[in-house]
This record gives C-alpha cells, sequence and structure tokens, in this order.
C-alpha cells in the first residue's frame, strides 16, 4: 500500500480490490472506534501490509 492508499482507508466505498466494495473496512474501522480501540498500520513495500487493532480493557468486566 502506498501513503494515499493508507489514507483512505475505512472511507467508505474505497477498496483496493477489482470487487471490493470498500464497506467491510469502513465497518471494521467504525467498531473499533465506537470501542474507543486503535488501528495501527504497518506496511512494507513488497511485503504486504499488517494490521493490529487494540481495544481497552473494561475494569468492569476483568477477573
Amino acid at each position: 500500500m502506498d501513503e494515499q492508499q493508507l489514507k483512505r482507508l475505512g472511507t467508505p466505498f474505497y477498496s483496493t480490490k477489482e470487487k471490493g466494495t470498500g464497506l467491510g473496512t469502513m465497518v471494521v474501522y467504525s467498531i473499533v472506534k465506537a470501542m474507543r480501540g486503535e488501528i495501527h498500520v504497518e506496511r512494507r513495500q513488497g511485503a504486504g501490509t499488517c494490521f493490529t487493532i487494540s481495544l481497552p480493557l473494561n475494569e468492569k468486566n476483568s477477573p
């Protein structure tokens, strides 16, 4: 992914796939944001892209 593609991640109807709708990534970004989480994207040219999703621990539900 290049820099422009990274900036557009999570926006409606954006996809790098030929037959993709771009809605799946948008839904994931919306859910993670609603849960006060973060999505970190690491890319390596020619090697692929790695997504890491971090969600906060809800202290009321912890053991």
